[in-house]
């Protein structure tokens, strides 16, 4: 029987595996998985939620209090706190998309932060690129670059068969390299027929999934994809004993698919496998045109389902979300001021979302809601007089993730070419 890539991929379950290397070149480089050096944090999660398209922060996160938001946005400026279809007031300067309101909670008790004004230098403003840039923690040279959450797992040891996760119909760049991760649509759609129960099987599967030639192999390659085919099997193995399981979260999720995405990954962690790393896209964010304000648009429609099963999954977790941490994360940000069209263009800085346990709570029992310096948006204090400013490099943020979070100090390794200064989001 001649396994096909799409057989294999069908087979799974649409399961998408990178086994040690780049699919692309995995015999070709005929190299060995990096050495791990570092030991995670017992327990530890990371969640990184990708808000493809580039979220506009301004109306996530609205700097109701700076005079020059409602003198650019006079269209889609989100009202006032107190006002009707008014902003949720956090801090006196800061306040919440009202259609996040379910978040607002989280945001009181210090369980969600919100770090604005993040980006960093040479932003090009293409998707393309700046989403490779994001992903891989590299400016200027991504394409032969894998991503920074995968160089996490290759600089360090695990605890489980797996590691890291994507749930969505194919693996992201930020996962992509040397260590194995996993990219599943729904843990409930897995399916692994006995034909490929047999581990030289699934080498053969990989192989023409892979593209390879057996007789081209090298001994050295035939072992690591060996290697690989045994990892992958029990790595699916783990997946499959999940899915015979019948799960019930704690709470009732919204009918979203951010939100059904995010039960995945609640069910993977309550089930303690070890997953350190999950990764989720959620696209659209792209308004350049009836981007709407407070009511209407679909920004707004994006907004509460993102708010509304980020607090569901909060609620799901219980004492468990001491140990997890979610990040939003994007391409860039928008225009500060409206176009033409009732929309924003791509921007510069933006806003990302920090919730869970290790969220860094301010002194003397006072939730801090909102962090970063905050630049302004007056004529003179915008970027090229059209953009909200950088005051954080946003790989000074993800180092605190892998660094304080996930335990990892191979930093240098993980997002090289790039000296750190402490942000103080998590702790």
């Amino acid at each position: 029987m001649q396994i096909t890539r799409r057989f294999f991929l069908k087979s799974t379950g649409a399961l998408a595996v990178y086994c040690a290397v780049s699919p692309f070149d995995v015999l070709a480089q005929n190299a060995p998985v990096a050495t791990a050096a570092e030991s995670v944090k017992r327990g530890k999660t990371l969640v990184v939620i990708f808000l493809r398209g580039g979220a506009d922060g301004l109306n996530l996160i609205v700097p109701y209090k700076d005079p020059a938001y409602y003198q650019l946005r006079r269209q889609l400026a989100i009202p006032l706190p107190g006002k009707e279809n008014g902003a949720v007031d956090l801090d006196g300067f800061f306040a919440l998309h009202p259609r996040m309101k379910s978040l607002a909670p989280l945001f009181a008790s210090g369980s969600v932060v919100a770090a604005h004004a993040v980006g960093y230098g040479q932003n090009t403003r293409s998707h393309f690129e700046e989403q490779d840039v994001w992903e891989t923690g590299v400016s200027g040279n991504t394409v032969n670059s894998d991503g920074w959450l995968n160089r996490h797992l290759a600089t360090s040891e695990g605890r489980g068969p797996i590691r890291a996760i994507s749930i969505g119909d194919k693996l992201p760049r930020i996962l992509r390299g040397k260590a194995t991760a996993y990219a599943v649509h729904g843990i409930s759609d897995l399916a692994f027929p006995q034909t490929l129960g047999d581990p030289t099987v699934v080498t053969a599967a990989l192989e023409h999934a892979y593209q390879t030639d057996p007789n081209a192999h090298t001994d050295a390659a035939r072992d690591l994809l060996s290697q690989s085919s045994k990892a992958t099997l029990e790595g699916i193995k783990q997946l499959q004993s999940v899915a015979k399981n019948e799960y019930k979260p704690s709470v009732e999720y919204p009918k979203t698919e951010i939100a059904r995405r995010l039960s995945e990954v609640a069910r993977l962690i309550k089930y303690d496998m070890g997953l350190e790393v999950a990764e989720i896209d959620y696209d659209g964010w792209d308004t350049h045109q009836n981007q709407g304000n407070a009511t209407q648009g679909n920004f707004g429609n994006l907004a509460q389902n993102l708010a509304d099963a980020l607090a569901a999954f909060h609620a799901d977790l219980g004492d468990r979300m001491n140990d997890v941490l979610v990040t939003t994360l994007s391409d860039f940000g928008r225009t500060a001021e409206e176009n033409g069209t009732g929309g924003t263009d791509h921007g510069w800085a933006n806003c990302l979302l920090a919730m869970g346990g290790p969220v860094v709570k301010a002194g003397g029992g006072k939730a801090r809601k909102v962090m970063g310096q905050w630049p302004g948006l007056g004529p003179e204090q915008l970027h090229e007089k059209r953009d909200l400013l950088h005051t954080t490099d946003f790989r000074d943020v993800l180092g605190e993730l892998v660094r304080v979070h996930l335990g990892n100090a191979n930093l240098e390794k993980v997002l090289p070419q790039h000296e750190f200064k402490p942000v103080g989001l998590i702790a």
